[in-house]
């Protein structure tokens, strides 16, 4: 009797610390979402409505328009993505997005183009393009043709690029032939490359989806750290010729657990990467979950990656003069294009250009301007930030809270480019990032 007496004794000691362990483990893994939640968010929302509250619009030096839109994004014919256009459409209207440029996995050696989704659907102009073999490049040949990627790569891009394409290089953070003379341009943001260095990928997402209703804007910015490393390549390659940089957004709306009817009747439950889990026979478990299909078909979603969220954490801004695939690659390759990080807040406005000794504008973001034609550099902003100017990788100089800078250039050549930052709890945040305006 006293040894049965003594188990039960060990046996409960076991059970309440192994329930404190669990209660202890939970705290843990809770407490800076929770923290996030109730403190940290909440102040980030009030300190950004404060901020949108004085927004100016800024004069117009900058004539041509501004689009704003994203590159390298996924559909269905990734092999890492379900999203069709009834999902892509009311996501890029809510980002206010006017053009997609995709860059869908090649699905074959024989690349025919064009292939997926391509035109333009309610305003948003669409270009279909492949994320190459290796994730090295984003190819938007906009015409029909046949891509080979048995070929010799060199090649293939020089051939791209001749007959009026585009080609980008992508997650910079991996190798590429930088010295290649025919590549257009590199992404200086990829939010894929910069959840690739979070140190604890299982705590982001927890605070995901812990966050996952009206902070969500906010749980995907833990992801985000300064990519001072690509920023110093990007500068270092533009001292030997115009390297233009543009964001990417990456978007796949993959990484979620969702389950939907199958015509048989039968529920497929799909997971991270859009792959298939199980598929089985409803259940208890269906019954209780699975609710009315949405217009992709989706009958029970939970979401960390929505393609709304992506394409409003940054963006693409070009400046030209026709929302057309075409004109738009035409201005990018120009470098008429800067970054923006539009859930901190809409950068519509934003202009870098040079001016005269008489003040006329002599050059836009982008533009190369011999010196006798560029006496001083302007930018202006919706909002108030912080300019700084850098000057071929080297900050030069910089104004605090305002909506407007400039900078005598003083007979110095170089390549002159602006990042303007935000102040968000205590912490001056990269906003934009213009691509270099080139004096020679």
């Amino acid at each position: 009797m006293e040894t049965g007496r003594k188990v039960k004794r060990i046996l409960s000691w076991m059970l309440k610390g192994t329930a404190l362990i669990i209660i202890v483990l939970l705290v843990f893994t809770l407490a800076k979402p929770l923290w996030n939640r109730y403190v940290v968010y909440p102040e980030l929302e009030a300190e950004r409505a404060e901020i949108w509250k004085k927004h100016k619009k800024p004069q117009k030096f900058i004539q041509h328009s501004d689009y704003k839109g994203v590159l390298h994004s996924h559909t269905y014919r990734s092999h890492d993505s379900r999203g069709i256009l009834e999902e892509i459409i009311p996501a890029a209207k809510q980002a206010k997005l006017n053009f997609i440029f995709l860059a869908d996995h090649r699905i074959a050696d024989q690349d025919t183009f064009p292939r997926g989704i391509q035109g333009i659907f309610d305003g948003v102009v669409i270009e279909s393009g492949t994320e190459s073999p290796g994730a090295s490049m984003m190819v938007n040949p906009l015409k029909r043709t046949i891509l080979d990627w048995t070929k010799d790569r060199n090649q293939l891009i020089k051939k791209v690029v001749t007959e009026g394409g585009m080609v980008f290089y992508l997650h910079s953070e991996e190798e590429h032939d930088w010295a290649n003379t025919d590549y257009q341009g590199m992404e200086i943001y990829n939010i894929h490359t910069d959840l690739k260095d979070e140190k604890n990928p299982l705590a982001f997402l927890i605070n995901g989806m812990v966050n996952s209703g009206e902070y969500r804007h906010w749980s995907y910015r833990e992801l985000f750290d300064e990519q001072t490393k690509i920023a110093a390549l990007w500068d270092s390659l533009n001292n030997y010729r115009k390297i233009v940089g543009i964001a990417a957004v990456d978007a796949h709306n993959n990484q979620s657990i969702r389950a939907r009817y199958l015509k048989n009747g039968q529920v497929e439950w799909v997971g991270s990467n859009a792959k298939t889990i199980t598929i089985k026979e409803p259940g208890w478990k269906e019954k209780l979950l699975l609710g009315k299909p949405d217009v992709a078909g989706w009958a029970f979603k939970m979401e960390l990656d929505t393609y709304f969220h992506s394409f409003n954490f940054v963006n693409t801004h070009v400046f030209g003069d026709t929302l057309s695939s075409r004109s738009l690659k035409n201005e990018v390759v120009k470098g008429h294009a800067y970054v923006s990080f539009e859930s901190l807040a809409e950068a519509d406005g934003f202009q870098f250009y040079s001016t005269n000794s008489s003040g006329s504008l002599t050059g836009i973001v982008g533009d190369s301007v011999n010196l006798r034609q560029a006496s001083a550099l302007h930018a202006v902003s919706p909002f108030p930030v912080r300019f700084e100017l850098f000057r071929s990788g080297k900050l030069i100089d910089f104004k605090e809270n305002s909506y407007d800078y400039q900078f005598s250039l003083k007979n110095k050549p170089g390549n002159y480019r602006i990042v303007a930052r935000l102040k968000l709890r205590g912490e001056l945040l990269p906003w934009v990032y213009t691509n270099p305006i080139y004096i020679y």
